[in-house]
């Protein structure tokens, strides 16, 4: 039902030790998405009622019930890579997918038409969750 790497642990890991953050819980969670469409992020929250929690090597996850039964199993690598388009799922960085085609498209706040159109250009950080 829920997957992580060795290299999305360590990496994470390594990352919450460096801010100084200790005992967090790592959510995933849906956004809106880019030009690539929705996808799942992850983000620094704690475990509410109606979570599912998973321990992989040290780190807690979180995922809201209902979005892991529409997405069904989730697995979280890591990645490097030195493509310079994040569009085509080149950039270095956690990739977080579901089982199912993310059924929550459509949740974007900002409209159909705000994708951000610097893909290509100007690849994030790899530091960047």
């Amino acid at each position: 039902m829920f997957a992580a790497s060795d290299a999305a642990v360590e990496t994470l890991a390594s990352y919450l030790r460096e801010q100084g953050i200790s005992n967090p819980a790592v959510r995933i969670t849906p956004m809106a998405g880019n030009c690539a469409g929705p996808h799942l992020r992850l983000r620094i929250d704690e475990a509410k009622e109606n979570d599912r929690v998973f321990e992989c090597g040290g780190i807690t996850f979180v995922v809201a019930q209902a979005l892991l039964a529409e997405c069904g199993s989730i697995t979280v690598e890591f990645a490097e890579s030195q493509s310079p388009c994040c569009c085509s799922g080149g950039c270095a960085g956690f990739r977080i997918s579901g089982e199912k085609k993310y059924p929550f498209a459509g949740r974007c706040s900002q409209g159909p038409n705000s994708c951000d159109l610097r893909c290509g250009k100007q690849p994030p950080t790899a530091s960047a969750l």
